[in-house]
């Protein structure tokens, strides 16, 4: 993209070199606010699953021959849907673009690589326009659903279960909101039931597919402005976020934003075990935190900080008044392109994100080498100094499982503490 805005910041480079992070031009992203140049449907099928009995299930060690292999069942799971039936519930296509749908996804149902639980983004050739249709399809199973023996030899159930399907011309936009789409499928759940009575209830709750699990980001950008870097530093420190006032429908907007700027799903955190520290005991010899507001010490035991946010008709206004050059630089790039095209907003987050994450790998091989070469140590520092998101990548460095758990790595971390603290610690911002 030549055309992309470059914001200027600093990289995981170990010398704390300036380069660019490149946010999306918002004229060049797939444009998903003009109501002109994307089309959105939806579909819900009640789908009769046949599947091989319990007693068939796979074994690996074989069992005299009794159970065949992982092969043998998924060929056999096969054959046994190859007869499987799907019936429209709900939806808003056309009869012509709903028989070619039902089609595909029966062809994915019947080779058995459709599973419950999570959802697949595939081209299908509808016939709605010229161009390809995208569709998001998730196989959604009730989780107490009763079986009941297939006719014949018995080898088999047969189970009901519903797939939904999200149709749309962006691609983009089934990849970027992929956890929101199966969070809001997996809200189907509780409307339907083997008698399916509310089906009107369903219709409604479906035709806001593309409102509650895309275009939340714009409206919680819009709402929020420049003082979303609040939100984002926030949800970069894992603080826990308690919004007061305004209405439900903003709350959960609010929420589902400061979820997408969260690393915790990326990243495992975990107290250090006493072996793996070196058998130092945590209440012995506690790792601390930088609280860079108040130049205070604090253990790894802490509770989970709270960051509240008050929402009146006129403004908003945060508890935790603080960011980094990081969280602000990510702030401009969110409200100076188009805040009503939600797939350049969540594009932006993810490079974001992304290069967060480039710069804690930076980071924990930096402290790796340090354990073993004080020039590394020394670069270590420069780099958190430099990289204007260095308490963060700290106490991230510090909670994340499984990766700098030895004694060297503790020490290492503990000595860029120190020397930051002495140092006057980060120069994060308030307002």
């Amino acid at each position: 993209m030549a055309d992309a805005e470059e914001i200027e910041t600093v990289t995981s480079q170990e010398e704390g070199k300036r380069v660019s992070v490149v946010a999306p031009d918002s004229d060049t992203v797939d444009d998903a606010s003009t109501e002109a140049q994307y089309y959105k449907y939806f579909a819900l099928y009640t789908y009769h699953a046949n599947r091989p009995s319990p007693t068939s299930t796979p074994n690996h060690e074989g069992n005299d021959g009794q159970q065949g292999t992982v092969a043998d069942f998924l060929q056999k799971e096969a054959v046994v849907n190859s007869d499987l039936s799907i019936s429209v519930i709900a939806t808003d296509l056309s009869a012509e673009h709903e028989t070619e749908l039902r089609s595909c996804i029966a062809k994915r149902l019947s080779r058995g690589t459709v599973y419950s639980g999570s959802g697949n983004v595939a081209s299908m050739p509808l016939g709605i326009s010229e161009e390809s249709s995208y569709c998001y399809y998730c196989l959604l199973r009730q989780p107490e659903q009763e079986t009941v023996s297939m006719e014949g030899d018995g080898s088999g159930v047969t189970s009901r279960e519903y797939v939904v399907c999200f149709v749309t011309n962006i691609e983009s936009v089934l990849d970027l909101f992929r956890i929101e789409l199966e969070n809001f499928s997996h809200g189907l759940l509780s409307l339907v039931d083997t008698s399916l009575t509310e089906i009107d209830h369903i219709q409604r709750y479906l035709t806001d597919w593309y409102q509650e699990s895309v275009e939340f980001i714009s409206r919680s950008v819009e709402k929020l402005q420049m003082d979303v870097v609040y939100l984002i530093h926030a949800a970069m420190m894992d603080y826990k976020l308690d919004i007061q006032g305004g209405d439900d429908n903003l709350r959960k907007d609010i929420n589902k934003l400061f979820q997408c700027c969260s690393l915790a799903g990326l990243l495992q955190h975990s107290k250090i075990s006493e072996s793996e520290a070196g058998n130092k005991s945590p209440e012995t010899d506690p790792l601390v935190d930088v609280a860079s507001d108040t130049n205070q010490a604090t253990t790894s035991t802490k509770t989970q900080t709270v960051c509240t946010l008050t929402i009146t008709d006129d403004k908003v206004s945060f508890g935790e008044e603080e960011y980094n050059e990081f969280c602000e630089n990510w702030a401009k790039a969110l409200c100076k392109g188009s805040m009503d095209n939600p797939v350049y907003l969540r594009q932006v987050i993810e490079n974001f994100k992304l290069k967060a994450i480039q710069d804690m790998n930076t980071l924990k091989r930096l402290i790796r080498q340090a354990e073993n070469d004080h020039y590394a140590l020394y670069r270590s520092c420069i780099f958190l100094r430099n990289c204007g998101n260095g308490a963060i990548l700290l106490q991230t460095a510090k909670m994340e499982d499984h990766t700098l758990t030895s004694h060297d790595s503790q020490q290492v971390l503990k000595a860029l503490q120190e020397f930051i603290e002495e140092k006057g610690g980060f120069s994060n911002r308030t307002r």
